[in-house]
């Protein structure tokens, strides 16, 4: 059945139950409706009974009262309206309010003549309360002057004590009170000035304050008031008030007593009882000040105090409420349920058949429309696979049918729910693991052959045949970690030009912990401390200090790296999360991450491993081994209780902690560049939602991954040493895998072993290396483009670069796009004048000289940081020359086909 059938099925019961309950005994003194609400004016109804609320808070208890025993037990709807006690008489006259039960007679003399004595508002008897406005004070003052009540009798010398105990001061309230007190002060010569406050809590504020202190105090007050119930006052003795008096036009007087009117419009129903209700109504002093003091001295609203009282005098109000003939009533209660059980059952019957009538047309319709939509969109998608380039559907099938679908989705006016499915599509094809490397995709001809072997071994990773014994592991102490830092070696750490290599240099000669002192800057920055929960900050410090030393002394993967990649993740976190807005966990785990990225590595990659068969590669089954290592190595350290800084977490915050540590150190393996790319332009490329957390995560692995990247990024004379470095043990591995004689001082022991007799990687033969074509083809290939495969490009005429994919979504990141496109620029003039790897059609051959030049330009590994830094050079923009600029890399199938190259194996792992 459909649900709005529903819907009328629940709304009949319940009208049912309403029905059946809606009377109530009156003597069920458990049943209170107590919430009675103040509506707009003008919002009720004719049947209502509208009682004026003069906003005063007696005025507001006493209509609460009243409307509870009517609305509760008397089945009369009452509204409460808000109406200045000036502005009521002619609506009552009128008929549009229907009740006043609290006036003061004494301030409507004029009212009461034009309203009440002309018969167009009724006088419908007292409230049985006595207003009386005078001057009070507290009655401890009696016990230094027990004539001070009697002000009209005092003599002189008696005046002046007394007026000099109270400060010859009257306290009054605001100045828009209507008092006299100015008049009867000056009247009868007294010595006292009447000094206003600025509201009535200010004046009640004073005579607590004077109370406090046992200090006489003056003041004008009416009762009753809820002070009354707090504090014993005496009210003082002022010139008898006469009706003379107050018919002059300066009154000397005292203030008459109040008896409190009700009245109620001529036009107020009586058939429910509600106008011989209000005649009977009656409260007195003790009650309006007991209620009052509910108010200012319990914390009860008006309504609570009003329920209070209502709930504790049942014997008082029920004399109010006149008795009525039920008869009617008894009928309805009978008659009601029977009606209401039949018209439901009609109700049903009826909801059935025509529910199930309509949904058996709805459906056929929907089914027919469907069929049409289907048979459209088939012939749709079958004339754009036939009009489709072949090879980006075999290149890269989840890109290419993804720029398919979105084509398709602009080519025609799609309904809101075909849009929805078919961006659902697409999100699902975004989001699977579809971006695997296709070995047998085209590589771009225009690349020359030594570069692509290069990055085919960084990237693919493939596996060679000839064993060797596996290496070791290093094992770390449980040591301690001073924290007394010097913070002045962090001068520019929040700059995008920071080196790490001066830091670590200077932090070594001092003595200082690097990873100590940065870590602790870096976390601080981003209040992670503060941020995380159950983060024991000094295991923490004390881990950091532990992790430098397990960082080997490689020529490129040591501590100066890893305080290099965690600069640039403080960096990048900096950049980003205005965009992301990170969680303080996720903060703290991408900073964690960097640090612990490439804990002790051996200066080797993973290729190196998986072909000499080493006990890392059968530990992890060839899959990023070094990655999973450098992550089982921290986590293994966390396993001590003197660095597990996450004993205090809980397991929710520990397993997201652990997955998403795992997840952003795995991604840092070459092998899955491709694949985190692509994901990363086709999560971009829909729109990125940071709120959501899985989309946060591709974010925090890609800061890592560029971060891990960032030495070609730096600025030129850092590029350039890096570069070196780099080199350097590549030179080592080469060394290894060719089972030469060559042995160095530089290297760790740990590099100095037997050699394995491997096929030399690309870029690592000391007789052929070029260190500038390395480069370019690093930062060109990989850092900026990662598109040597047509497959990764599709189905975009151009690739769009990992750190200007970034930049799209970051725009931070135009500062180390700069620095990349500069640096190109200077590689290519030591490569040889060009600034781009990609020779022009027809052109010959690069000499062999060339590249022995090359080999013989790099220096010395033991040489220092200063001496690897080129001649200076001008820092300009990088701008494509003519040349680059009108390079083809157009070429026919028979030529993708026969060009195919063997990959290498290198990561820069």
């Amino acid at each position: 059945m459909p649900s709005r059938w529903w819907c009328v099925l629940v709304a009949a019961v319940a009208t049912a139950v309403a029905a059946a309950s809606r009377t109530r005994d009156m003597n069920d003194s458990t049943y209170y409706e107590c919430d009675v609400g103040v509506v707009p004016t003008r919002e009720w109804t004719d049947e209502a009974v509208v009682l004026v609320d003069n906003s005063w808070m007696s005025s507001s208890l006493t209509i609460a009262v009243a409307a509870i025993i009517m609305n509760a037990y008397m089945g009369v709807t009452v509204y409460v309206a808000l109406v200045d006690e000036y502005s009521m008489w002619p609506e009552l006259a009128k008929g549009e309010l229907s009740a006043c039960l609290e006036v003061w007679p004494s301030g409507h003399g004029s009212d009461i003549s034009e309203y009440v004595d002309a018969g167009s508002v009724l006088n419908v008897g007292p409230l049985g309360v006595t207003g009386r406005i005078g001057w009070y004070f507290p009655d401890y003052v009696l016990d230094d002057y027990p004539y001070a009540s009697n002000f009209d009798t005092m003599d002189v010398a008696h005046q002046q004590l007394v007026f000099s105990a109270f400060s010859n001061t009257v306290y009054d309230g605001p100045s828009t009170w209507v008092t006299h007190d100015k008049d009867i002060c000056a009247c009868n010569n007294w010595n006292l000035n009447v000094v206003f406050t600025e509201s009535e809590e200010e004046l009640l504020e004073l005579v607590d304050n004077a109370i406090a202190q046992r200090r006489p105090i003056l003041f004008y007050l009416w009762t009753p008031h809820q002070i009354f119930s707090k504090y014993s006052l005496v009210r003082a003795s002022l010139p008898s008030y006469t009706d003379a008096c107050y018919n002059q036009s300066v009154i000397c007087c005292d203030y008459p007593p109040d008896n409190l009117l009700k009245v109620a419009s001529p036009h107020t129903r009586d058939d429910n009882g509600a106008f011989r209700f209000m005649q009977l109504f009656n409260l007195d002093n003790n009650a309006q000040i007991d209620m009052l003091s509910d108010v200012a001295y319990h914390g009860k609203s008006i309504n609570e105090s009003a329920c209070s009282w209502v709930q504790q005098n049942t014997a008082v109000w029920q004399l109010w409420v006149v008795e009525r003939d039920n008869t009617k009533e008894v009928k309805l209660q009978v008659v009601l349920p029977v009606v209401l059980c039949c018209t439901f059952a009609l109700v049903v019957l009826a909801a059935v058949v025509l529910g199930f009538a309509t949904h058996q047309i709805r459906q056929r319709r929907r089914m027919h429309k469907i069929n049409v939509e289907l048979e459209l969109q088939n012939k749709q998608l079958r004339s754009a696979l036939m009009g489709s380039d072949t090879t980006d559907l075999l290149n890269a099938p989840a890109e290419s049918i993804i720029h398919m679908l979105q084509t398709f989705l602009q080519d025609r006016t799609w309904t809101e729910k075909e849009r929805a499915r078919l961006e659902f599509a697409i999100g699902m094809i975004a989001s699977r693991k579809l971006y695997a490397f296709n070995e047998a995709a085209d590589v771009a001809d225009n690349i020359e052959s030594d570069v692509k072997a290069y990055l085919f071994d960084q990237i693919l990773q493939k596996k060679p045949d000839v064993p060797t014994a596996p290496g070791d592991v290093v094992s770390v102490s449980d040591s301690e970690v001073p924290l007394d830092l010097d913070m002045s070696l962090l001068n520019n750490v929040d700059e995008w030009d920071f080196s790490s290599v001066d830091f670590v240099m200077k932090c070594d000669e001092g003595g200082t912990n690097p990873f100590s002192l940065i870590g602790t800057y870096c976390m601080k920055h981003h209040s992670v401390f503060d941020s995380v929960p159950g983060l024991d900050v000094p295991k923490l410090r004390r881990f950091m200090g532990t992790a430098v030393k397990m960082y080997n002394d490689n020529p490129y993967h040591n501590k100066m790296h890893a305080c290099d990649v965690f600069q640039a993740v403080h960096w990048m976190i900096s950049v980003c999360d205005s965009v992301v807005q990170f969680q303080p966990m996720e903060k703290f785990t991408l900073l964690f991450a960097a640090i612990c990225h490439d804990l002790q590595h051996p200066g080797l990659n993973n290729n190196y491993l998986i072909a000499t068969r080493d006990e890392l590669a059968i530990n992890y089954n060839d899959l990023s081994c070094l990655e999973n290592f450098h992550v089982s190595t921290a986590f293994r350290l966390l396993t001590q209780a003197s660095f597990n800084f996450t004993a205090q977490f809980s397991l929710q915050r520990w397993k997201e902690f652990r997955s998403m540590m795992i997840s952003c150190i795995l991604a840092t393996d070459m092998a899955k560049h491709v694949e985190l790319f692509s994901e990363w332009k086709a999560i971009t490329t829909s729109g990125a939602n940071f709120a959501d957390a899985p989309t946060r995560l591709k974010a925090m692995m890609l800061i890592l991954k560029c971060g891990d990247l960032a030495n070609v990024a730096r600025p030129w004379e850092q590029c350039y040493a890096w570069a070196h470095r780099v080199q350097n043990e590549f030179f080592f591995q080469g060394d290894k895998e060719a089972g030469g004689a060559f042995r160095s001082t530089f290297p760790p022991a740990h590099l100095q072993m037997e050699t394995a007799g491997l096929d030399v990687s690309p870029f690592m033969s000391r007789t052929n290396a070029n260190i500038a074509k390395m480069q370019l083809a690093f930062a060109e290939f990989v850092t900026l483009v990662c598109a040597l495969y047509s497959g990764a490009c599709a189905p975009s005429p151009r690739p769009k670069p990992l750190f200007e994919s970034m930049q799209k979504v970051f725009p931070g990141f135009a500062v180390p796009v700069a620095r990349i496109h500069e640096n190109i620029e200077m590689w290519g003039k030591q490569a040889g004048g060009g600034v781009s790897l990609r020779r022009p059609a027809l052109q010959a051959p690069a000499s062999p000289a060339t590249d022995a030049a090359s080999a013989a330009a790099v220096p010395d590994p033991s040489a220092s940081t200063a001496k690897l830094k080129p001649s200076s050079a001008a820092r300009t923009p990088s701008r494509k020359s003519p040349a680059r600029q009108s390079q083809s890399r157009a070429k026919s199938p028979a030529t993708r086909s026969s060009r195919r190259s063997t990959r290498g194996t290198p990561t820069k792992k």
